[in-house]
């Protein structure tokens, strides 16, 4: 069990900055601001950032998510108890 949840928390961090690097670009490519640009919102960009660190947050929380899913899965199919080998019992003369 300390391995599944070693590879666990291994692809959960590792998924998780995955996510971080890679979020604002998915951000950036799938979706536009939910909020109209020009002068009048020039100078009001709250709107807009909050809407993108929420997507950012939600990515990074799925991504972790999701590598900790992916761990739990190779933790499980990798560090598989063997079954132990038969004692050998000593020949009686």
């Amino acid at each position: 069990m300390r391995r599944v949840s070693i590879a666990a928390l291994a692809c959960a961090l590792f998924f998780g900055i995955l996510a971080s690097w890679l979020g604002p670009k998915m951000i950036a490519y799938w979706y536009a601001p939910p909020v109209p640009a020009g002068a009048a919102t020039a100078f009001n960009c709250t709107d807009a950032v909050t809407w993108a660190m929420t997507k950012l947050v939600w990515t990074q929380i799925i991504g972790s998510l999701g590598g900790a899913v992916i761990g739990i899965v190779i933790g499980l199919l990798l560090f598989r108890r063997k079954p132990a080998a038969p004692k050998a019992t000593p020949a009686s003369p």
